[in-house]
This record gives C-alpha cells, sequence and structure tokens, in this order.
C-alpha cells in the first residue's frame, strides 16, 4: 500500500505582476506555492502519516525525487509525474500540527536544515 500526500511550499516572491485592480502593496506579499506529491511506500510510515497529519502541518520529508512515465488511456499521450519516494531509507517529520506549525521560529528551523 503506498499514502500520497499533497505538500505544499513556497516563498514570498516579489517578482510577479500585480492581478487586475491589485495594488503593488497587495502583491508584494503574497506568496506562490508549489504543490509537490509525496508517496510514503513503507506501510507503517504511511499509516502514521494518515492517522497524524492534518491540513496545515508543517513537514520535514527526505526521500528520493523519482519520475513515473505512463501512457494516459485517455488521451494517448505520454505523462510524466514527478514525486518525492519515501522508501525505507527516508524519513517524515512532523514539525507542527495545523495551528501550531506557525508558531516556529526561525531558529527552530534552522535546526531541521531550513535557512
Amino acid at each position: 500500500m503506498v499514502t500520497l500526500i499533497s505538500l505544499g511550499t513556497g516563498g514570498i516572491r516579489n517578482n510577479r505582476r500585480p492581478l487586475e485592480n491589485e495594488e503593488p502593496r497587495d502583491y508584494a506579499n503574497r506568496c506562490a506555492v508549489q504543490w509537490h506529491r509525496v508517496s510514503v511506500y513503507p506501510e507503517k510510515l504511511g499509516e502514521l502519516a494518515a492517522k497524524n497529519l492534518a491540513p496545515g502541518s508543517t513537514l520535514y520529508v527526505e526521500g528520493n525525487l523519482e519520475t513515473k512515465i505512463f501512457n494516459d488511456p485517455i488521451s494517448g499521450l505520454v505523462r510524466r509525474i514527478r514525486e518525492i519516494a519515501v522508501r525505507r531509507n527516508g524519513r517524515i517529520l512532523v514539525l507542527g500540527n495545523g495551528a501550531e506549525a506557525a508558531q516556529f521560529s526561525r531558529n527552530d528551523m534552522a535546526g531541521v536544515g531550513y535557512y
């Protein structure tokens, strides 16, 4: 059994164009979010992740970056899906759940490899 997790990452970027009728100060602090697919292969780790993770959780994920290539049966096109595969040598650390996620300081995050 494989557990799939959607993980959003991002930061503040000021080099984007404003939306229609938007002031520069309004779009300057908008976050650009990138979504990643995380596949957890060890069954027990996947069960723990499904049981303990909530939307808004802050995670630290280690795994292999893999590309799955397949033929789409509907369109007939070759599709590629990039994912982070957490196998036996990978790990997932929960740094905070939901509302707790905003309570970590820059120093806390530096201890696990951020910043």
